[in-house]
């Protein structure tokens, strides 16, 4: 929207809303042949149809909050599973340096491990590793 002439500005959001309320009027017309100038409605009507209005409106509502609650126990089991293979990925890594280490002879198993290799060759390893 340009706002020449001084006039006020207003947020998109608002427009949008400006929007829909009319486009629903166009609607509503067409749909119940009618404006909401009607006068054949008591206040207690009024009112009335407000309320089933509003109960529509929790049920949309309740709807939509399932939906949410769901998506966010999907979203915390994924995490958690993203959280369980960074940790097994990390286990895996300290285990594959655990073996590299004693492999080339830097680790010391217990008093009869080998001495370092210096030249960096694999030596023949009699023991395992457990977990």
């Amino acid at each position: 929207m340009d706002y020449k002439n001084n006039e006020t500005p207003i947020d998109s959001i608002v427009e949008s809303v400006i929007d829909k309320i009319k486009s629903r009027s166009v609607l509503g017309i067409a749909k119940y042949n009618t404006t909401l100038d009607r006068t054949d409605f008591t206040t207690t009507q009024w009112i009335d149809a407000a309320i089933e209005e509003q109960m529509d409106n929790i049920l949309y509502l309740t709807r939509l909050k399932k939906d949410i609650l769901l998506l966010e126990e999907e979203l915390r089991a994924f995490k958690t599973q993203e959280l369980i293979k960074e940790r097994w990925d990390e286990i895996k890594q300290e285990d594959e340096n655990k073996r590299l280490k004693y492999k080339y002879g830097t680790a010391v198993a217990d008093n009869n491990a080998p001495e370092p290799n210096k030249e960096k060759q694999p030596i023949i390893i009699k023991y395992t590793w457990h977990r």
